[in-house]
């Protein structure tokens, strides 16, 4: 693309509505956890100090940075071939968020607790780590020369996570008063099910967007391994004929293999994290790293308690979903 168009043009770009939908489904699980957990636990007579407690499990989202290198290497058995590696990635962590919608439908806070936010920090991580391969997968869209689109990318995919938090947060709330209203006293638990369909949903517009080739990236992946693995002196030692060598041969297949085990470490996890402190300095990338760590906590707890406040100021759910979710600007 033309790097001279005019601003707002860049926005017509068809890679746009793909980037949209990348921030939508990333902003999409803050709703499950963030405003139908405490509505959830709230309504069913739960003290301030027990909801405060349960958002603790926000904090995953300040540390996720530390697994993506792993999110980055691993391939989903099956689904990377079919569907591309950050696709599979995404899909499958989708699929453990909605079986633990179903597994909610079925508890009483009051009752099992323990499970229930269990199964909160359960999505808590599917969603913090489906943010790290929604980043890579939005990223790639685009080609890193191309400035303008990377820039209007960047504001789209805001604009996306806040729809997916939004809007998603409204209609869930407006369900979960008219099934309350209705005289459903499992409200809660049924609007999760209407929940598990929008997650359907997004994953099956998913597979409409496209995703580049992994191949050099792998091929980049490997070369660093067999790298450590040659500084750790890996060998291949072919079969002999004899018992000796046999045995030989054995042993040295067991060191080889704990040796491509260190390498795949070492490569995966190790080298990106030292090359990233190579790049940008012990003292810079430490203050990176507290930047981001203190930036996510706040973002991670902030306003969690403002849902409850509403309720005991005598709100309805369809009050919080116009005035907090559709009309204001906080959670």
């Amino acid at each position: 693309m033309n790097q001279d168009k005019p601003s707002l043009a860049v926005y017509a770009d068809r890679r746009m509505p793909r980037i949209l939908l990348l921030g939508i489904i990333s902003g999409f699980p803050w709703i499950i956890i963030g405003t139908a957990l405490t509505l959830w636990l709230k309504e069913d007579g739960l003290s301030r100090s027990t909801i405060g407690f349960a958002s603790l499990i926000f904090g995953v989202y300040a540390i996720n940075f530390w697994w993506a290198p792993l999110v980055d290497r691993i391939r989903i058995p099956f689904l990377t071939r079919d569907m591309g590696h950050r696709k599979s990635w995404i899909f499958l962590l989708q699929a453990i968020m909605l079986f633990c919608l179903l597994i909610w439908t079925q508890l009483d806070p009051t009752k099992s607790l323990g499970l229930v936010v269990g199964i909160g920090l359960v999505i808590a991580i599917c969603s913090a780590t489906q943010d790290i391969t929604i980043d890579a997968l939005r990223i790639e869209q685009i080609a890193p020369e191309d400035k303008a689109s990377v820039a209007a990318g960047a504001a789209v995919a805001v604009v996306g996570w806040w729809t997916g938090y939004k809007l998603g947060g409204a209609i869930m709330l407006f369900v979960a008063d008219a099934l309350e209203a209705a005289g459903y006293t499992n409200y809660w638990q049924i609007t999760f099910l209407v929940l598990g369909f929008l997650i359907v949903l997004m994953n099956w517009i998913l597979l409409f967007v496209p995703e580049v080739s992994d191949a050099i990236r792998r091929q980049a992946q490997n070369v660093a391994q067999q790298r450590v693995e040659k500084a750790l002196g890996a060998n291949t030692i072919e079969t002999g004929s004899d018992g000796q060598n046999a045995s030989l041969t054995q042993h040295s297949q067991g060191k080889d293999f704990f040796v491509r085990a260190i390498a795949w470490i070492g490569s995966t996890y190790v080298g990106p994290i030292l090359s990233f402190f190579k790049k940008n300095g012990w003292q810079i990338g430490i203050a990176i790293l507290a930047f981001v760590f203190l930036f996510k906590i706040g973002e991670a707890f902030m306003g969690k308690m403002s849902l409850v406040f509403y309720k005991e100021l005598g709100f309805s759910k369809s009050d919080i979903a116009i005035f907090s979710k559709s009309l204001g600007a906080t959670s």
